[in-house]
């Protein structure tokens, strides 16, 4: 069919809703509601570990809800499901109030700039405060009606159903406000919401239609990813012939892992500058980079937001305890043979999460005990199981020993990287190629090696206490006359 880009064909679309909101205030349960089916009860420690999206039918019409996780780690995903929505839907505990991920919530949606309706869940509990919740809202800038805003807020409980279907025509009002609209004949394009391999089925993807049309059989594109729509299913997993615009569907067909937060389309002309993803190039090393304590790490796990999440929250955990992270491997699918040669036979921690071990890795687990794995379904339990590990003594703590220090007296090539400097040995013997910490008042401030060591103009092996030397020396960070090199040998 010729496309078209009349305005005669622009018709009513269905709203996308986005709920935010801090782990545990409701949201899920909400959605269970309107969706009179129980994935609360599917999901590993009853919370919502990835983004997923649902259609509702309201008096006739539809609505399309995006389901995030609450839980910290999980805050670029949230931000993800922001960007593809109209509105958005706050949902905040009438026993608990505003708390972190509720205030992290309500600056995405103000970045967003979409419109919010305020959901104060749990109200069938006792000892609620629907007052202070609304006062602590006011204080972090939502300013609600009958409080001097505009902001519509409605009292709910997904345990009786209260409120919840002034909950639906309130969205449904703040639909027709904004007059959404889309064309049935332009080609069909939306937003990767999810992906991951299955096992059985291999790539599949879950997609948001925001333009059109798709049908089974198109080819469909990504800026990283391409293949053929053989397989198109509804949020419920049944098989369909096609779908259309703002509706919520699972693929089979990417030849390649498209990325979460691309845009996708069947027409390839359409991909020039419009990818609306966020994640970063992967992260190398988590942690403190300058940690004397390195435990290597593998990361496999279900889906690629679950990788970005575990990777923040070793992150984190890194920098609070002053370990570094190397990331040898990071990547989608069960553990197996190849993954192993992957790692550092003196010890790597392999993390997995929702992913089996292939049973080829068994004798090689049993040969290397320094190659170990952890294994979970909930996210920021894998936390206190990498910390166990760790203090348990997986990995020796190295120990070093002090062989010297120099006082840099001049500086004659300050520039990053290669550096040209003068100093006294103020203690000890400093070897050639020696490894050093660079001191600044008494502070680590990075570390560095000497490339060439020079006495009396002419290269040495050696310089003592009490002599001078030039040092040609390789550190990230500026030296400055006054700082001290403090040289050190692992043993």
């Amino acid at each position: 069919m010729q496309k078209k880009e009349k305005i005669e064909n622009l018709v009513p679309r269905p709203p996308i809703v986005v709920v935010l909101g801090h782990v545990d205030h409701g949201k899920t349960s909400l959605l269970d509601y309107i969706r009179k089916t129980k994935v609360t009860e599917k999901e590993a420690g009853h919370i919502t570990q990835h983004i997923g999206a649902y259609e509702a039918t309201v008096k006739g019409e539809k609505i399309t809800f995006i389901d995030t996780p609450g839980h910290e780690a999980f805050s670029k995903i949230r931000s993800r499901g922001t960007k593809v929505a109209d509105i958005a839907i706050l949902v905040v505990a009438a026993d608990e109030g505003v708390k972190p991920q509720t205030k992290e919530s309500i600056e995405i949606i103000n970045k967003a700039q979409i419109p919010v309706i305020v959901a104060i869940t749990k109200i069938d509990k006792p000892n609620i405060n629907v007052e202070k919740v609304k006062r602590e809202l006011l204080a972090n800038g939502i300013l609600l009606e009958k409080m001097g805003g505009d902001v519509p807020f409605q009292l709910i409980s997904s345990k009786t159903g209260e409120g919840i279907d002034d909950l639906l025509e309130m969205i449904l009002l703040m639909a027709d406000m904004k007059e959404l609209k889309a064309d049935h004949y332009k080609s069909a394009s939306g937003i990767v919401i999810e992906s991951h391999l299955d096992r059985f089925r291999g790539i599949t993807a879950s997609l948001i239609i925001m333009e059109g049309t798709l049908r089974e059989g198109d080819k469909i594109y990504t800026s990283q990813a391409s293949g053929k729509v053989k397989i198109l299913e509804g949020f419920q997993g049944k098989r369909i012939k096609e779908a259309t615009f703002s509706s919520p569907v699972l693929i089979v067909g990417f030849e390649n892992m498209p990325s979460v937060g691309e845009k996708w389309t069947i027409d390839p002309e359409e991909l020039v500058n419009s990818s609306i993803t966020d994640h970063n190039a992967q992260t190398k090393i988590l942690g403190d980079k300058k940690s004397p304590l390195i435990i290597p790490l593998i990361l496999k796990a279900d889906v690629p937001s679950s990788i970005e999440a575990i990777e923040g929250i070793i992150d984190k955990l890194g920098k609070d305890k002053e370990w570094q992270f190397p990331i040898l491997l990071s990547k989608l699918g069960d553990i197996s043979q190849g993954d192993l040669r992957t790692a550092n036979p003196e010890g790597t921690l392999i993390i997995s999460f929702r992913v089996k071990q292939k049973p080829e890795i068994t004798n090689s687990l049993l040969a290397n005990p320094n190659i170990r794995i952890l294994s979970g379904d909930v996210i920021y339990e894998l936390v206190d199981k990498i910390e166990e590990a760790i203090e348990n003594g997986f990995i020796e703590k190295p120990t070093e020993k002090v062989l010297g220090d120099i006082n840099v007296k001049a500086v004659f090539h300050p520039i990053k990287g290669k550096q040209l400097i003068g100093g006294e040995v103020i203690e000890g013997v400093i070897p050639k190629n020696s490894n050093f910490k660079l001191l600044r008042e008494e502070k680590q401030i990075s570390s560095g090696k000497i490339t060439n060591l020079q006495k009396n103009h002419q290269v040495a092996n050696k310089v003592e206490k009490g002599e001078e030397c030039g040092l040609l020396v390789n550190c990230p960070e500026l030296i400055k006359e006054g700082d001290i090199l403090e040289f050190i040998q692992k043993i």
